[in-house]
């Protein structure tokens, strides 16, 4: 299902043509019920299952990022943050090909990529928030609230180094990737490699938030 908005119901919608060419083209009557609600997002909270879609506090509808199709999203995405850019990727070494979206400096939804289960997509921001054309600003954060250019370290403290990444071969650049919303861990090679909602900062500062995924590349 596209999305589930707060106080809607409806029927099941007939299958849609692929809007990957045009991402406005279809939407679902339970969409057009709530378009008004979805053009009043204030925010995006990002978690391990998927998208939470708030106006002020109040969520108004969610994405789930396992098993929902890009074109589902994407239609949902479009009536919040407007029309996108295409931003697909190309397969290359320890890269895969992904077919994606995006909006603002760099706010991308996708399929999966090396990172993410198949049938997960992709979400990821390097920004703060994202100004729409109808002159809204939509903060893209963590539940506890945190965005790009906030501290590392109120999400960092207190969890346990297995859901942390220091990259210890450039400690000059004081890199850390940590899971906040964490799914499950994997063992390779005698490692855990937590799967989950992750923010990756420089120097203390928060420089990206992701969606579901590992942390740590097994390339």
């Amino acid at each position: 299902m596209t999305a589930v908005l707060a106080g809607c119901t409806s029927t099941e919608a007939p299958a849609a043509e692929s809007t990957a060419s045009d991402p406005q083209a279809t939407s679902s009557p339970a969409l057009e019920s709530g378009s008004d609600a979805l053009a009043g997002v204030d925010s995006i909270v990002v978690s391990s299952a998927g998208l939470s879609l708030r106006d002020a506090d109040s969520e108004v509808a969610s994405i789930d990022l396992v098993g929902t199709t890009l074109d589902d999203a994407l239609e949902t995405l479009t009536q919040v943050l407007g029309a996108p850019r295409s931003s697909d990727v190309e397969a290359g070494s320890c890269v895969s090909a992904q077919t994606a979206w995006a909006w603002g400096d760099n706010t991308v939804i996708g399929t999966a990529d090396a990172l993410t289960d198949e049938g997960t997509l992709t979400f990821g921001t390097n920004q703060t928030s994202v100004e729409t054309a109808d002159g809204r600003t939509v903060r893209i954060e963590t539940p506890t609230g945190a965005a790009v250019g906030d501290p590392v370290a109120p999400i960092a403290d207190g969890l346990d180094a297995s859901v942390k990444d220091t990259f210890d071969t450039v400690p000059e650049e004081e890199r850390l990737s940590v899971v906040y919303d964490l799914a499950r861990s994997d063992q390779v090679d005698g490692e855990w490699n937590p799967y989950g909602a992750s923010v990756y900062s420089e120097k203390g500062v928060i420089e990206a938030i992701r969606g579901p995924g590992h942390i740590k590349s097994t390339c």
